[in-house]
C-alpha cells in the first residue's frame, strides 16, 4: 500500500462552522459514523462504524504509518478527527505511533497527508468539493442530498439532561443507505479530481509549507479564559445598564431600535439621516446637553465588541488553546493564508496608554473601576481583544514582522535601484520619493519636510473607523467587514481581500464621508477618481451609489431590512452608477458643423481634449480620455469642430448618427442653452475674469457641457447649475478649505483591499477607491495634497513616473507578457517571471518556483477598448464566473504572492521556534523568556537564494500578552 484516500462522516454536538474542527472533535460526544476509503485508487469501500463494523487491520495500521500517504479533500478535517478517534478507541495504537517533535495536542503528523483541496486551490479552483467537481465537469459529482443527511444524522435533534441526542441508522434505514452512498461518492469524486489535475502536481516545497501550516494550527494559541469570560459578562451588564438609562431618558420601548430613536430625536428637534458613528459624532459637537447624553448612550449601546470574545469561547479546546485559525491557500489567487474562526487578521487595534492596567481590571471583573476610569466600556473591551491571547506559563511572546515588505518586493522586481538604495540606507521611503520627485533633500520634520506628504502613494489613503460600508449583509462599519461580505462597487456586488488597519491620521468630513484627504473618490462629471481633499476643497459633488433603490437585508447586530429604505435613503439612489462613456471629438460620422470661436485661447498649445457629455436621466456629466489625439487642429483660431448631441441625452455612437439633431442652432430659445449667464466662467490663473466678460462662448449648446483639456480641470467651463461639478478658481475654494479645517480630526483608519476588478466600494453612500496596486496608478495621480491645483498634480504624476520608470514598465511588461502567452499559446518571460498557457490555464511562475494559476483565460476587451485578460473564478455572490484582470492587478498578485513566499521561507528557517500564529507579514512566537529577539529579526531578514538582491528588514517586540506595539 502506498496511497490511502479517505472520507469521513462524523457527528458532534459542536457547530463546526462556528468552532472549527479541533473544538468539534474535542467534544466528548464526537464520533465517526462512516469511513470510506480507497487503497491505491482501487474501488471505494465503506466501513459502517455506526452499525458496529470495524476497520480492517491494514487500514488501521496505515493511519499511523507515515510511509503511506493519506489523501482527503480538506485533509485537516480527516486528520484531526482520526487523531481524536484513534486516541479514544485505540490508545495503544496511538501511543506506539509516537508524537512528532513539534506537535502539540496529540495529533497525527501532517507529513504523511496530502490535501486534494490544496491541490485544487493551487490551480485556482474553488475550495469546495462540489465546486471543483462542477468546474472540472466530472462524471462523479458530489451528491446534493448530503446536507440534509448530515443535518439528520450528524447534528443532535434534542438534548436530554444536557446530553445531546442523535438520530440512529435504525431511525431511517432508507436515509442511512443514501448516506452510505453519499460517503462513497465523495471518495470517488476526490479520485476523479486527482486524476484530472494529476498533470499539474503541487511542488514538494509547497507541501512542506502545508506541513508547517498544519503544525501551527495543531499547536494553537493559549487564551486567557478568565479575561474572555469577564469581558463578555461586562459587555452584557454594560449594555443592559445603558439601555435602561436610554429608556429612562426617552421613554422608548426599545431605544436600540434605529427607527424609534430617529423618530424620538426628530420630535426633539434633531433630525438625522442615520445613527452611524460619524453622524452621531458630528451632532455631539453642537447638540444640546440632553440630546448629547442620549446620543452618547446610543453610540455605546450600538457598539458590538464581544463577537471576537464569543468566537474565542466557541473555538477553545479543553486544554485552553484555540486551534485551526489559519487556512492554507485560503486565497488561492496568491496562495496566502486565510483567517478562520477568530480571524486574527482582523483584530481591533489597541491604543490605551495603560493597556495592562485596563486588562487587569477587566480580568478580575471590576466593572465599577472600568466605568470610573474609562469613558466607553465597550470600546475598552474592544481594545483588549488582542490581549486575550497569552503564552503558556513561564513563556513570553516574541512578535516580529517585515518592514514595508510589498514596497520592497516591487522595487526589487522592477529593478528600481534608487528605492532599493533608500531601503538599504534605512531612509523613510516617502521622503526618498519626494526627494526624487522634487530634486531636493527631504527630511521628515526637517528640511523640506512639507514635501514628504507629496511623496506618499495611495497605499496610505484610508477611511475612518466606523464609516458604514454597503455590503450584501447590510451597512457594516468598515473595521467589521469580513471577506464573507460582498461590497457594492457601483454596478455589482464584488469580492474583496479583507480590511487592513492603516494607523491613526488626520481625516476630514465632507458630504457625509470621513476619510484622509489623500483617499481617492469619484465625483460627478469625472471618469477618474481624484483626491478626497481636492474634491472637498473645490466643492465637487461626490458620486452617490446604492443598489438601485432596493432594500438590502442588514446583517446581524445592525438594522432590520424593513427599515433600511426609510433610515438610509441617502445611501441608495434610483440610478446605478453612471458609466464612463468614451467619446473623442472627431470629424467622422458627425451630422453637422458648428463653429466655435476663440478655441485657441481656451486651449492654447494643448492636445488630448475630451468631450464632457450629459448622462441619461441622471443629470450628471462624464469625462473620458480619448484613445488618441484627433483634434490637434484646435490649436488654430476659428477652426470648425464637428460635435454631436442627442435630444434625449443618450450617448451617440458612430452607428447611431440618425439620433442626432441636424439644426443649426439659430432658434429663439437659444439663450436658455448658454453655459453661463453674463460672462464666461473659465478660470485662467494668469488672466482676470473681467477680461472674459464678452461672453464669447454663448454659441455653445448647454447639452455640450464643455470641451476641456485633459488633466487641466481648472479650465473646465462651469455651468450655472449647482448640481454640476466645477473646479472653481482659488478664490472660491477658500471658504470650502476653511470649513474643512473645522471638520478635521484624528481617527483610526482602515481600508479594503482589492474590491473587485474596478477597485472601488461604497462607504457612507459614496463611491471610493480601495487600496491595491490596481489603484496605485490612480493614487499617484492624487499625490500632492488638497492645496495643489490639478495641473500641479499632473506634473507630480509625470515626475513620479519619470523617477520610477522601472515600476511603470513592470506593469506593462507583465500585462503584455501575459496577453501574449494566452493569445499565442507560447511561453513568455519578463523580469524573471515566466508566463505560459497549458491545457486551459494561464500559469505565472514566480522567482520562488511557485506558480499562480488562472482558469480558462481569454483575451477580451476592457472598457477602454484595449485588450485584457479574462478568466474564471469566484465572483459576485460566491458564484463561479468570468472575471477580468489587468496590468496592475497581475503585478499586485505577483508581489503579494512573492511576499507570501518570503514569509513562509522565514517561518521555515525559524521552525526551531514555537510559532503559534501569523498575521499578514507578522509572526507570533511562544518562547522562553531568555530568547533573544534580535536573533529572530536577523533570521527573518535573511533572503532565500531565489531572492538575491532583495533587501528585507524585520522589527519586533516582546510581550506577556499579544498586543500591537
Amino acid at each position: 500500500m502506498q496511497k490511502l484516500m479517505i472520507d469521513l462522516e462524523t457527528k458532534s454536538d459542536i457547530d463546526i462552522a462556528k468552532s472549527g474542527v479541533y473544538r468539534y472533535a474535542d467534544s466528548p460526544y464526537f464520533d465517526i459514523l462512516l469511513f470510506a476509503y480507497s487503497v491505491d485508487d482501487a474501488p471505494v469501500q465503506v466501513v459502517d462504524l455506526a452499525c458496529g463494523e470495524q476497520l480492517p487491520e491494514e487500514i488501521l495500521n496505515a493511519l499511523t504509518d507515515d510511509r503511506i500517504q493519506k489523501h482527503a479533500f480538506n485533509a485537516s478535517f480527516e486528520r484531526v478527527c482520526l487523531s481524536v478517534w484513534l486516541r479514544r478507541n485505540y490508545p495503544e495504537c496511538f501511543i506506539s505511533y509516537g508524537l512528532p517533535e513539534d506537535a502539540c495536542g496529540n495529533y497525527l503528523s501532517p507529513k504523511a497527508w496530502r490535501c486534494t483541496m490544496v491541490a485544487a486551490a493551487y490551480l485556482g479552483l474553488p475550495l469546495s468539493l462540489a465546486g471543483v467537481g462542477a468546474v472540472l465537469q466530472l462524471q462523479q459529482q458530489k451528491l446534493s442530498e448530503g446536507k440534509a443527511l448530515i443535518r439528520y444524522f450528524c447534528v443532535p435533534y434534542d438534548h436530554v439532561n444536557g446530553i445531546p441526542v442523535f438520530h440512529a441508522p435504525t431511525d431511517a434505514p432508507e436515509k442511512w443507505n443514501v448516506f452510505l452512498a453519499y460517503n462513497k461518492r465523495d471518495v470517488e469524486t476526490e479520485q476523479a479530481i486527482e486524476q484530472k489535475i494529476a498533470r499539474f502536481p503541487v511542488p514538494e516545497f509547497v507541501w512542506q509549507e502545508y506541513v508547517l501550516d498544519q503544525s501551527i494550527n495543531d499547536r494553537g494559541i493559549q487564551l486567557d479564559l478568565q479575561l474572555v469570560q469577564q469581558a463578555i459578562r461586562m459587555d452584557t451588564l454594560t449594555k443592559d445598564k445603558l439601555l435602561h438609562q436610554l429608556k429612562d431618558l426617552t421613554n422608548l420601548d426599545n431605544p436600540n431600535s434605529v427607527q424609534q430613536m430617529k423618530q424620538w430625536l426628530t420630535e426633539h428637534g434633531l433630525e438625522l439621516e442615520s445613527l452611524g458613528k460619524k453622524e452621531v459624532q458630528e451632532q455631539l459637537k453642537t447638540a444640546p446637553s440632553d440630546l448629547r447624553a442620549v446620543l452618547l448612550l446610543r453610540q455605546q449601546v450600538s457598539k458590538s465588541s464581544v463577537k471576537k470574545y464569543q468566537a474565542m469561547q466557541n473555538a477553545v479546546c479543553s486544554d485552553g488553546r484555540a486551534r485551526g485559525m489559519f487556512q492554507f491557500y485560503g486565497a488561492n489567487r496568491t496562495g496566502r493564508e486565510a483567517g478562520r474562526i477568530i480571524q486574527l487578521q482582523n483584530l481591533p487595534q489597541n491604543h490605551l496608554p495603560d493597556l495592562e492596567d485596563a486588562r487587569e481590571l477587566v480580568k478580575f471583573g471590576d466593572l465599577e473601576a472600568v466605568e470610573l476610569l474609562y469613558e466607553d466600556v465597550p470600546d475598552t473591551l474592544s481594545q483588549l481583544i488582542r490581549t486575550a491571547f497569552i503564552p503558556k506559563s513561564g513563556y513570553q511572546f516574541l512578535v516580529a514582522d517585515f518592514s514595508a515588505i510589498e514596497a520592497r518586493v516591487i522595487a526589487w522586481l522592477a529593478g528600481e535601484t534608487w528605492r532599493m538604495q533608500a531601503f538599504a540606507d534605512g531612509k523613510d521611503i516617502y521622503c526618498a520619493s519626494a526627494s526624487k520627485i522634487f530634486g531636493v533633500p527631504v527630511v521628515k520634520h526637517g528640511i523640506n519636510g512639507h514635501l514628504r506628504q507629496k511623496g506618499k502613494v495611495a497605499e496610505l489613503a484610508c477611511i475612518a473607523e466606523g464609516q458604514l460600508v454597503l455590503t450584501n449583509h447590510g451597512l457594516i462599519p468598515i473595521e467589521k467587514v469580513t471577506t464573507d461580505d460582498h461590497l457594492w462597487d457601483g454596478e455589482q456586488w464584488v469580492h474583496h481581500e479583507g480590511v487592513i488597519y492603516k494607523g491613526k491620521r488626520e481625516v476630514i468630513t465632507y458630504e457625509g464621508l470621513t476619510a484622509t484627504p489623500d483617499h481617492l473618490v469619484w465625483i460627478e462629471g469625472q471618469s477618474q477618481p481624484i483626491q478626497f481633499g481636492i474634491a472637498a476643497s473645490c466643492g465637487s459633488h461626490l458620486v452617490q451609489t446604492g443598489d438601485g433603490g432596493k432594500a438590502i437585508r442588514l446583517g446581524e447586530n445592525y438594522q432590520c431590512g424593513k427599515t433600511l429604505e426609510q433610515n438610509m435613503e441617502s445611501l441608495l439612489c434610483v440610478d446605478r452608477m453612471h458609466r464612463m462613456q468614451l467619446e473623442a471629438v472627431d470629424i467622422a460620422f458627425q451630422p453637422f458643423m458648428w463653429k466655435i470661436k476663440w478655441l485657441s485661447e481656451m486651449f492654447s498649445a494643448q492636445k488630448n481634449s475630451a468631450l464632457a457629455r450629459k448622462k441619461t436621466n441622471c443629470s450628471k456629466a462624464t469625462l473620458r480620455k480619448p484613445k488618441r489625439c484627433r483634434i490637434f487642429q484646435l490649436r488654430c483660431k476659428r477652426n470648425s469642430v464637428r460635435l454631436s448631441f442627442c435630444d434625449s441625452s443618450r450617448f451617440v455612437s458612430d452607428k447611431q448618427v440618425w439620433r442626432t439633431r441636424t439644426d443649426n442652432g439659430n432658434r429663439q430659445d437659444r439663450r436658455q442653452w448658454k453655459l453661463c449667464s453674463g460672462k464666461s466662467q473659465v478660470c485662467y490663473p494668469c488672466r482676470k475674469q473681467s477680461e472674459q466678460a464678452d461672453d464669447r462662448l454663448n454659441t455653445v449648446r448647454a447639452k455640450l457641457l464643455a470641451l476641456c483639456v485633459q488633466y487641466h480641470y481648472s479650465k473646465i467651463i462651469q455651468r450655472n447649475d449647482t448640481r454640476r461639478n466645477y473646479s472653481g478658481c482659488r478664490k472660491c475654494s477658500c471658504g470650502e478649505k476653511k470649513m474643512l479645517e473645522t471638520h478635521s480630526h484624528t481617527a483610526r483608519l482602515y481600508d479594503i483591499q482589492n474590491a473587485g476588478r474596478r477597485h472601488r466600494f461604497t462607504v457612507s453612500g459614496k463611491l471610493v477607491h480601495n487600496c491595491g496596486y490596481g489603484g496605485s496608478v490612480g493614487a499617484m495621480k492624487a499625490m500632492g495634497g488638497s492645496e495643489m491645483s490639478d495641473a500641479e498634480l499632473k506634473q507630480i504624476v509625470t515626475d513620479w513616473r519619470t523617477a520610477s520608470p522601472h515600476i511603470v514598465q513592470l506593469w506593462w511588461d507583465v500585462e503584455n507578457a501575459a496577453i501574449k502567452a494566452v493569445r499565442d499559446k507560447i511561453e513568455t518571460e519578463t523580469h524573471g517571471i515566466h508566463f505560459s498557457y497549458e491545457s486551459g490555464f494561464l500559469f505565472i511562475k514566480l522567482l520562488s518556483g511557485r506558480r499562480l494559476a488562472y482558469v480558462k483565460p481569454r483575451i477580451g476587451e476592457n472598457r477602454f477598448g484595449g485588450d485584457s485578460i479574462t478568466y474564471e473564478g469566484i465572483g459576485t455572490g460566491k458564484k463561479w464566473e468570468r472575471l477580468e484582470t489587468y496590468s496592475g492587478k497581475l503585478v499586485e498578485n505577483i508581489v503579494q504572492a512573492t511576499a507570501r513566499d518570503l514569509l513562509f521561507y522565514s517561518m521555515q528557517t525559524l521552525s526551531q521556534y514555537f510559532i503559534v500564529g501569523h498575521i499578514h507579514d507578522e509572526m507570533i512566537i511562544e518562547c522562553p523568556k531568555d530568547t533573544k529577539l534580535d536573533e529572530i529579526c536577523q533570521q527573518m531578514a535573511r533572503t532565500p537564494d531565489w531572492a538575491k538582491g532583495l533587501l528585507l528588514r524585520a522589527d519586533g517586540y516582546e510581550c506577556s500578552f499579544y498586543k500591537k506595539d
